[in-house]
Protein backbone atom coordinates (compact mmCIF):
# COMPACT_ATOMS: atom_id res chain seq x y z
CA UNK A 1 0.00 0.00 0.00
CA UNK A 2 2.90 2.45 1.03
CA UNK A 3 4.20 2.06 -2.48
CA UNK A 4 0.94 2.58 -4.35
CA UNK A 5 1.14 5.74 -2.48
CA UNK A 6 3.93 6.98 -3.46
CA UNK A 7 3.62 5.52 -6.94
CA UNK A 8 0.73 7.93 -6.96
CA UNK A 9 2.51 10.74 -5.53
CA UNK A 10 5.44 10.84 -7.81
CA UNK A 11 2.57 10.80 -10.76
CA UNK A 12 0.59 13.94 -9.12
CA UNK A 13 4.72 15.51 -8.85
CA UNK A 14 5.61 14.72 -12.06
CA UNK A 15 2.35 15.98 -13.45
CA UNK A 16 2.73 19.37 -11.78
CA UNK A 17 6.26 19.87 -12.39
CA UNK A 18 5.33 19.44 -16.14
CA UNK A 19 2.74 21.87 -15.80
CA UNK A 20 5.39 24.25 -13.88
CA UNK A 21 7.61 24.22 -16.84
CA UNK A 22 4.93 24.62 -19.87
CA UNK A 23 3.90 27.52 -17.94
CA UNK A 24 7.45 29.33 -19.28
CA UNK A 25 7.33 27.66 -22.26
CA UNK A 26 6.02 29.90 -25.22
CA UNK A 27 2.14 29.50 -26.10
CA UNK A 28 3.10 29.45 -29.88
CA UNK A 29 5.05 27.41 -31.54
CA UNK A 30 7.11 28.85 -34.41
CA UNK A 31 8.87 27.09 -37.12
CA UNK A 32 11.26 28.94 -39.53
CA UNK A 33 12.63 27.25 -42.68
CA UNK A 34 14.26 28.23 -45.61
CA UNK A 35 15.44 26.57 -48.75
CA UNK A 36 17.22 27.88 -52.00
CA UNK A 37 15.48 26.99 -55.21
CA UNK A 38 16.92 27.60 -58.66
CA UNK A 39 13.79 29.36 -60.59
CA UNK A 40 12.19 32.56 -60.58
CA UNK A 41 9.66 33.93 -58.20
CA UNK A 42 6.86 33.48 -60.88
CA UNK A 43 7.89 30.43 -61.41
CA UNK A 44 7.54 29.68 -57.53
CA UNK A 45 4.56 31.64 -56.78
CA UNK A 46 1.68 29.60 -58.09
CA UNK A 47 2.18 27.34 -56.20
CA UNK A 48 1.92 29.19 -52.72
CA UNK A 49 -0.90 31.26 -53.76
CA UNK A 50 -2.89 28.22 -54.63
CA UNK A 51 -4.43 25.51 -52.11
CA UNK A 52 -4.52 23.11 -54.83
CA UNK A 53 -1.29 23.29 -55.90
CA UNK A 54 -0.03 23.70 -52.14
CA UNK A 55 -0.97 20.38 -51.76
CA UNK A 56 1.41 19.11 -53.44
CA UNK A 57 4.36 19.87 -51.02
CA UNK A 58 2.75 21.42 -48.00
CA UNK A 59 3.84 19.94 -44.69
CA UNK A 60 0.05 19.69 -43.66
CA UNK A 61 -0.98 17.44 -46.34
CA UNK A 62 1.26 14.44 -45.51
CA UNK A 63 -1.00 14.83 -41.87
CA UNK A 64 -4.31 15.12 -43.80
CA UNK A 65 -4.90 11.18 -44.24
CA UNK A 66 -7.69 9.76 -45.63
CA UNK A 67 -9.64 13.57 -45.33
CA UNK A 68 -12.48 14.23 -47.56
CA UNK A 69 -10.88 17.67 -48.70
CA UNK A 70 -12.80 20.54 -50.72
CA UNK A 71 -11.91 23.81 -51.88
CA UNK A 72 -13.68 27.17 -52.42
CA UNK A 73 -13.72 30.39 -52.55
CA UNK A 74 -11.06 31.73 -55.23
CA UNK A 75 -9.33 30.36 -57.78
CA UNK A 76 -6.32 30.99 -56.62
CA UNK A 77 -5.06 33.83 -54.06
CA UNK A 78 -6.55 35.71 -51.65
CA UNK A 79 -10.29 34.06 -50.27
CA UNK A 80 -9.23 30.51 -51.58
CA UNK A 81 -10.33 28.46 -49.17
CA UNK A 82 -9.65 24.76 -48.81
CA UNK A 83 -11.81 22.20 -45.47
CA UNK A 84 -10.99 19.08 -44.79
CA UNK A 85 -13.06 16.60 -42.73
CA UNK A 86 -12.90 13.07 -41.66
CA UNK A 87 -9.41 12.63 -41.55
CA UNK A 88 -7.09 9.91 -39.50
CA UNK A 89 -4.33 11.60 -39.62
CA UNK A 90 -2.59 14.37 -36.77
CA UNK A 91 -5.89 16.60 -37.83
CA UNK A 92 -9.18 15.13 -38.98
CA UNK A 93 -10.95 18.75 -39.59
CA UNK A 94 -9.85 21.85 -40.25
CA UNK A 95 -9.44 24.88 -43.08
CA UNK A 96 -7.22 27.16 -44.31
CA UNK A 97 -7.42 30.10 -46.56
CA UNK A 98 -5.20 32.48 -48.33
CA UNK A 99 -5.75 35.73 -46.08
CA UNK A 100 -2.54 37.89 -48.02
CA UNK A 101 -0.78 37.55 -51.45
CA UNK A 102 1.80 39.67 -53.32
CA UNK A 103 2.43 38.73 -56.79
CA UNK A 104 5.84 36.85 -56.82
CA UNK A 105 6.77 38.09 -53.07
CA UNK A 106 4.84 36.45 -50.35
CA UNK A 107 1.33 34.38 -49.29
CA UNK A 108 -0.10 34.13 -45.86
CA UNK A 109 -2.14 31.37 -44.97
CA UNK A 110 -4.73 31.27 -42.38
CA UNK A 111 -4.95 27.68 -41.11
CA UNK A 112 -7.54 26.16 -38.44
CA UNK A 113 -5.85 22.43 -37.31
CA UNK A 114 -8.77 20.90 -35.64
CA UNK A 115 -9.28 24.03 -33.34
CA UNK A 116 -5.78 25.06 -33.20
CA UNK A 117 -5.56 28.38 -34.69
CA UNK A 118 -2.13 28.53 -37.17
CA UNK A 119 -0.31 31.23 -39.65
CA UNK A 120 1.72 30.34 -42.19
CA UNK A 121 3.72 32.92 -44.47
CA UNK A 122 5.84 32.18 -46.88
CA UNK A 123 8.10 34.64 -48.80
CA UNK A 124 9.96 34.56 -51.93
CA UNK A 125 13.80 36.26 -52.21
CA UNK A 126 15.17 36.56 -54.97
CA UNK A 127 19.08 36.02 -55.21
CA UNK A 128 20.92 38.82 -56.43
CA UNK A 129 22.20 37.43 -59.67
CA UNK A 130 18.77 36.47 -60.57
CA UNK A 131 19.52 33.02 -61.26
CA UNK A 132 17.54 31.20 -57.99
CA UNK A 133 15.41 32.45 -55.12
CA UNK A 134 15.21 32.01 -51.50
CA UNK A 135 12.27 30.33 -49.85
CA UNK A 136 11.50 31.96 -46.51
CA UNK A 137 8.34 29.82 -44.54
CA UNK A 138 7.27 30.32 -41.17
CA UNK A 139 4.94 29.02 -39.22
CA UNK A 140 3.37 30.37 -36.08
CA UNK A 141 1.04 27.32 -33.98
CA UNK A 142 -1.39 28.48 -31.04
CA UNK A 143 -1.03 25.64 -28.29
CA UNK A 144 -3.41 24.89 -25.52
CA UNK A 145 -3.46 26.79 -22.36
CA UNK A 146 -3.61 25.61 -18.91
CA UNK A 147 -2.36 22.99 -17.71
CA UNK A 148 0.02 23.89 -20.37
CA UNK A 149 0.68 19.94 -21.23
CA UNK A 150 0.71 20.96 -25.10
CA UNK A 151 3.64 23.72 -24.81
CA UNK A 152 5.63 20.68 -23.24
CA UNK A 153 4.46 18.06 -26.08
CA UNK A 154 5.51 21.05 -28.95
CA UNK A 155 8.41 21.37 -27.73
CA UNK A 156 9.71 17.69 -27.17
CA UNK A 157 8.49 16.91 -30.98
CA UNK A 158 9.74 20.28 -32.57
CA UNK A 159 12.74 18.75 -34.34
CA UNK A 160 10.45 16.58 -35.88
CA UNK A 161 8.17 19.21 -37.08
CA UNK A 162 11.48 20.75 -38.56
CA UNK A 163 12.05 17.72 -40.39
CA UNK A 164 8.45 17.80 -41.96
CA UNK A 165 8.88 21.39 -43.39
CA UNK A 166 12.81 20.84 -44.13
CA UNK A 167 10.95 17.58 -46.63
CA UNK A 168 7.79 19.88 -47.79
CA UNK A 169 9.97 22.47 -48.88
CA UNK A 170 12.49 20.16 -50.58
CA UNK A 171 9.39 18.78 -52.92
CA UNK A 172 8.90 22.38 -53.31
CA UNK A 173 12.04 22.95 -54.63
CA UNK A 174 12.08 19.61 -56.59
CA UNK A 175 8.60 20.49 -58.06
CA UNK A 176 9.86 24.00 -59.37
CA UNK A 177 13.17 22.94 -60.35
CA UNK A 178 11.05 20.45 -62.65
CA UNK A 179 8.70 22.73 -63.96
CA UNK A 180 11.82 25.21 -64.64
CA UNK A 181 13.85 22.63 -66.89
CA UNK A 182 10.41 21.82 -68.76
Amino acid sequence: MKWLLRGIGLIICLFLLTCIIGLFLPATQTVERSVEVKAYPEDIFPLLNDLKAYSQWSPLHALLTDAETIYGGAESGVGQTMAWQNGTGAYPFGSQEITQSQSSEFVRVQVNLSGKLATATHAILPSPDGESVTVLTKSEIELGGFPYLERVRSKLRSGGLNSQFDNSLMRLKTISEVNVSE
